[in-house]
């Protein structure tokens, strides 16, 4: 390449002083794109020129008042919120939704699925908080004697439906980021079930309303059958349950004492302290891959079933107890409240 004169030079850093765009100063003085590059990193000019790139659509103010209507929820979403400034401003260029996704991730905003939470008043964030101070010591070791138990719905047609929400910065989940749901039985097959170190358990299908009664059979046969198949003993095991009112039942509570069986302390509305939420999940997700709901609700069992005996395998249970240590420490940091589990 011949060498570009010292004129030349100084031709190409005055156009760029001006704010000249490379190709108009690449046509006045014949100097190449790749050389006025050159030219303007090895003598310091910092000056950005004018259209050497599109000018942004959006302003400053222009981004800080899209996400913070996409932040408190005012626009549903991007494409809701591109729509919306269409039609506001007819007469206006204004950004698709691709342009407010990049100036979000710009700016390290995260859309996450809005998780549904159990609402926390200030005496259960206080509850849970005291229970992340008790057990934040705790290690595996010690989590590995639990076993974790649960009760879920199981839909035949899917999922209830995904909802996203726009999480700020610092990754903090916040009020405004969760939705408010509330115990009840019912469903396609309400199923009950439990995990531990050594794998996961037996599950079985809840026949009718859960009581009591029904609850304290469960615990008979599937969860003394689950502690057989694995060899453990009742005082090899903590026994982890929620606060559910069955669960808590003078009946049940007494099968536990004549049983010799220790519960673990549970602080109510606190299913992210659980880990067998991600089991349920994971199994939900398993049977959506299915390319057809099953006819009948016998088959959907036999795909229940199947997908938990599969599917859930003592490697993974064994990372599920290992996350109980960054669960509790999570809750302690978040002083109770909401956690990303």
């Amino acid at each position: 390449m011949r060498p570009i004169s010292n004129q030349k030079k100084e031709d190409v850093k005055h156009l760029l002083q001006q704010g000249t765009p490379y190709r108009e100063i690449s046509t006045l003085t014949g100097v190449s794109l790749g050389a006025i590059r050159a030219i303007r990193k090895d003598l310091n000019v910092d000056i950005e020129p004018n259209g050497a790139g599109r000018k942004r659509i959006m302003s400053s103010n222009d981004i800080r008042v899209v996400i913070r209507k996409l932040v408190t929820g005012e626009y549903k979403s991007v494409d809701y919120a591109s729509r919306q400034l269409r039609a506001t401003y007819p007469n206006k260029v204004t950004p698709s939704a691709e342009t407010i996704r990049r100036e979000m991730k710009r700016l390290n905003y995260t859309a996450i699925k809005k998780p549904n939470v159990l609402p926390l008043t200030r005496s259960r964030r206080n509850a849970r908080f005291r229970f992340a101070q008790a057990y934040r010591s705790w290690t595996v070791e010690d989590w590995k004697r639990v076993v974790f138990s649960d009760e879920t719905k199981v839909n035949r047609l899917g999922s209830d439906g995904l909802h996203w929400t726009l999480i700020d910065p610092d990754g903090k989940l916040r009020e405004r980021n969760v939705i408010h749901t509330y115990k009840h039985g019912g469903g396609s097959i309400m199923i009950w079930g439990c995990f531990c170190w050594s794998g996961p358990g037996f599950i079985t299908k809840i026949q009718g309303t859960m009581n009591a009664d029904l609850y304290c059979s469960i615990l008979d046969d599937e969860f003394k059958q689950s502690l057989e198949y694995y060899g453990l003993e009742v005082n090899d095991i903590i026994f982890q349950q929620d606060n559910d009112p069955k669960h808590k039942s003078r009946k049940a509570t007494q099968w536990f004492q004549d049983n010799g069986v220790e519960v673990l302390p549970w602080p109510s509305y606190s299913p992210d302290l659980n880990p067998i939420e991600h089991m349920w999940a994971e199994l939900k997700r398993k049977l959506l891959l299915y390319d057809e709901p099953a006819k009948s609700m016998t088959e959907f069992w036999e795909r229940v079933s199947y997908t938990w005996n599969k599917c859930m395998t003592k490697g993974y249970c064994e990372r599920l107890i290992e996350s109980m240590p960054r669960r509790i420490e999570a809750c302690y940091k978040a002083r109770g409240g909401y956690t990303k589990y």
